[in-house]
């Protein structure tokens, strides 16, 4: 789905940093100058791309995804001790 701009509802280049706020390349060069402080639009969604394709592949440790970026709706592993390991503990108990 291409993003449209914000003003003018063109396809848009650029985008403000952590907001939904996108723009096409002459209003954001009307209304900011530089636009080197902008995020491209295409140079995230390749780093998005390129993330998801690596996870796909398998070549993210599930471990490393929990632990950097917990998925939302994705409960955290927790370690569940068995019967059996709760037998063998009581017994070095006694």
């Amino acid at each position: 789905m291409t993003k449209k701009c914000t003003i003018c509802n063109k396809p848009a280049v650029y985008r403000i940093k952590d907001t939904p706020d996108f723009y096409c390349n002459d209003c954001a060069e009307e209304n900011f100058g530089d636009v080197n402080m902008l995020v491209k639009v295409e140079e995230e969604a390749q780093k998005l791309k390129e993330y998801i394709e690596t996870g796909v592949n398998g070549e993210v440790d599930d471990d490393e995804v929990e632990e950097s970026a917990p998925v939302e709706g994705k409960p955290k592993k927790k370690k569940v001790s068995s019967k059996k390991d709760d037998a063998e503990l009581d017994q070095d108990d006694v």
